[in-house]
């Protein structure tokens, strides 16, 4: 679905309420990719403890670290976090609850998440027909 947007509106501020770009949009789903990588290697590793994320916080965090990169970084970010996160999951021995549950949270769940706002922005990006 980013394909459908114009370059020269990946860092429109106007994807949600929050004023983020599909730029922001990419960094901050490769932060929660890398996140759960991390995770998933830590359960394979046997040094996995459950904790509270701090979810706003790190929202937060990242949000302003992905100003700091282009869309191009962001983009290239997000598609080496996701790799890992996969790959990650592929080496584990056996898919336990708590591995499924780290798992689809980065595979099927938060990308759901944002799939409305894509939507309209995409949306939006259409030509109106006359």
């Amino acid at each position: 679905m980013v394909r459908r947007v114009p370059t020269d509106r990946m860092e429109e501020p106007t994807v949600n309420e929050d004023g983020w770009s599909i730029k922001d949009l990419l960094w901050h789903m490769a932060s929660w990719d890398a996140e759960i990588a991390g995770e998933l290697e830590r359960m394979r590793e046997g040094t996995f403890v459950d904790h509270d994320w701090g979810t706003e916080a790190k929202n937060a965090s990242s949000l302003k670290e992905g100003r700091r990169w282009d869309f191009e970084t962001a983009q290239r970010a997000w598609l080496a976090s996701h790799e890992r996160a996969l790959a990650a999951m592929n080496a584990l021995p056996y898919v336990s609850q708590v591995v499924e549950k780290w798992f689809s949270e980065v595979a099927y769940k938060h990308p759901d998440d944002h799939l409305p706002e894509l939507r309209q922005f995409v949306g939006e990006q259409r030509p109106q027909e006359s």
